[in-house]
């Protein structure tokens, strides 16, 4: 069965350092990819810490440039950008980047809430461009996590205000990101939104949370990711194949959802020894 991974970053890991480069990043995913059977990984891009620069965000986007370009068969990349850094540059930057092949997406992090004004000009952008916004979202007890910098999660979003964003434009196409990071309640929160997906990515698998939002949802919108290379394939793979599903809602989760939203081609079976 054909595997795609729409959230992914080209991070460095284990014996490998900063600062690296796109030839190395594509390299080292290929080889996991291919071990896996992902066709097509999604490039949310490296080192997409919130409060970055006009000269950082581009850093980011350049390095996803690289990759999609070098090989448009096996990556898609989203455009990352801060809401708070100037109109004209954000307006600029998204321009930009959906403007080349390969770029399918907008990365939000947690500058802003997704109820602030300043996502509106990015979500017009999206429309424009026909292209979904993956937001990161998680619910938090902030209250009973002393270990959590406040100050790095004051523009973070939860599942509702993912919700609010998608019934503010309900002509966008949202994927919120962190299946088990948003949980059962995240899930409601979002139940009566068609134009809102969720991906599967987010902490170690919990049983029946898959199953719950398959139920809820409809395996129709729910996308495979894996936050790779911060969480290993194994673990989230699992989560999909270790889960009591149906073949189709199977493959639905893993292909034929993402192969929909971002338009993408079948690709013939590779092996890494052929790159």
């Amino acid at each position: 069965m054909p595997i795609i991974d729409i959230h992914t970053h080209p991070e460095p890991f284990g014996k490998h350092q900063k600062p690296w480069t796109p030839d190395q990043a594509i390299d080292l995913m290929l080889r996991h990819m291919d071990h896996y059977g992902v066709q097509y990984s999604g490039l949310l891009g490296y080192d997409v810490m919130p409060g970055q620069d006009e000269a950082s965000v581009r850093i980011v986007n350049d390095f996803t440039a690289k990759m999609v370009t070098d090989r448009p068969d096996r990556f898609f990349g989203f455009a990352f950008i801060n809401p708070t850094l100037p109109a004209q540059f954000v307006d600029e930057e998204l321009e930009r980047c959906l403007s080349i092949s390969g770029f399918g997406g907008i990365k939000l992090e947690v500058d802003v809430n997704c109820r602030s004004p300043l996502l509106d000009r990015v979500m017009k952008q999206a429309i424009r461009f026909d292209v979904p916004v993956l937001h990161h979202s998680w619910s938090l007890n902030l209250w009973n996590m002393p270990d959590v910098d406040v100050r790095m999660q004051q523009g973070r979003s939860e599942p509702h205000d993912v919700a609010d964003l998608a019934r503010r434009f309900p002509n966008a196409k949202i994927i919120m990101a962190h299946l088990e990071g948003c949980g059962q309640r995240g899930i409601l929160d979002i139940a009566d939104l068609p134009n809102v997906w969720i991906d599967t990515s987010g902490s170690q698998p919990f049983t029946g949370t898959l199953e719950f939002a398959i139920q809820t949802l409809g395996s129709g919108r729910i996308l495979f990711g894996t936050d790779m290379m911060g969480r290993g394939m194994p673990s989230q793979l699992g989560r999909i194949l270790g889960s009591r599903l149906s073949d189709e809602d199977r493959n639905r989760i893993l292909f034929r959802n993402a192969q929909s939203l971002f338009n993408l081609q079948p690709q013939p079976t590779q092996v890494y020894a052929n790159h």
